[in-house]
């Protein structure tokens, strides 16, 4: 059976740091080959939710969320119901596991954001069921060698991440797996899966530092940036941080 190309932790206009239509992204996807979306919008599951209803039978969505914890970022997937944040890391993966989800640690070590783990990954290391090896917002090497570190020095399964908050390069990172049924066997395949590490090209980062550039000088993002977003105040985002 042919593998899917699957792609992790993508964001979409329910973030208030990305400026993609769940129209678009399904659209580049289709185009890019992609058989599965890993959609994991900031605090929230209504992106997700959306590009379920409008995908179709032939891109599957995995509904996640990128969750933001009182020490940093936690992904949750194959969520039903929204995660709450500003909890402890502890307490979110908890709360990821009661409802049948996974818990995935993003860019655990990147001093580049304000919102990765660190230190604190080992307070939950027992209900980490994946880490995030490769970021492709990642700028140098060393938070991706330590996330790979990390998952070899405790056996965790690995996956690579695009981290996309804006169209263009939907699969700078990907993995290839098996079809799946559910959250176990997707964790399983991401043991043997053929994981395709990349670096968003700079025509991203030139974006990202654009935007951060006005949003620094208070003349706020363009429009269209978390258009529909739920929360209103911005989370601790890349898109702030990364450059």
């Amino acid at each position: 059976m042919q593998p899917l190309k699957t792609i992790f932790h993508v964001h979409t206009d329910y973030s208030p740091d990305c400026n993609v239509p769940v129209e678009t992204l399904l659209a580049e996807a289709r185009a890019r080959g992609v058989g599965c979306l890993t959609i994991t919008d900031h605090d929230t599951i209504e992106g997700a939710r959306a590009a379920v209803t409008l995908a179709g039978p032939e891109l599957q969505i995995i509904i996640g969320e990128e969750i933001s914890t009182r020490e940093g970022h936690l992904i949750g997937l194959f969520l039903r119901e929204h995660v709450e944040p500003d909890q402890s890391p502890r307490r979110t993966a908890e709360l990821i596991h009661r409802q049948g989800g996974i818990v995935i640690v993003p860019h655990p070590f990147n001093r580049l954001f304000d919102c990765s783990l660190r230190e604190a990954v080992y307070d939950l290391i027992d209900l980490v069921d994946a880490v995030e090896v490769s970021n492709a917002q990642n700028c140098l090497p060393w938070a991706n060698r330590q996330a790979l570190a990390l998952a070899e020095r405790f056996n965790l399964p690995m996956v690579v991440g695009v981290d996309a908050h804006h169209s263009g390069s939907l699969d700078a990172c990907h993995q290839w797996l098996p079809r799946f049924t559910g959250p176990r066997e997707f964790v399983n395949y991401l043991r043997d899966a053929r994981r395709v590490a990349g670096r968003h090209p700079a025509s991203y980062f030139f974006k990202t530092a654009w935007f951060t550039l006005l949003d620094r000088c208070g003349l706020g993002l363009p429009e269209g940036f978390g258009r529909n977003c739920p929360h209103r105040a911005p989370v601790a985002s890349p898109l702030r941080e990364n450059v």
